[in-house]
């Protein structure tokens, strides 16, 4: 099969619209300087002789178990319906 010969097209009459400039963004540079970077006695930190003792407040009232609970049967509902859907 020949293909039709397309008729020439005929040239817009409109020239095309000027592409836009480039984007530019004028961030700010940020020096950020870590305490360690030079490293020295004013600038180093030490955490010696600190002791950090984990405490549950008395106003906390939670129930982790019964949320860890509802978190596992959760999973095994879903994992179920995986199952069922992947053997089905």
């Amino acid at each position: 099969m020949s293909e039709k010969p397309q008729p020439d097209r005929a040239p817009d009459e409109e020239t095309p619209p000027h592409p836009a400039e480039p984007l530019q963004i004028d961030t700010p540079l940020i020096d950020i300087q870590d305490l360690e970077h030079k490293p020295g006695p004013g600038t180093r930190v030490s955490n010696q002789g600190v002791k950090i003792t984990p405490h549950l407040d008395s106003t906390d009232d939670r129930d982790f178990a019964k949320e860890d609970r509802g978190a596992i049967d959760a999973m095994q509902a879903f994992e179920k319906t995986l199952r069922e859907q992947l053997s089905g």
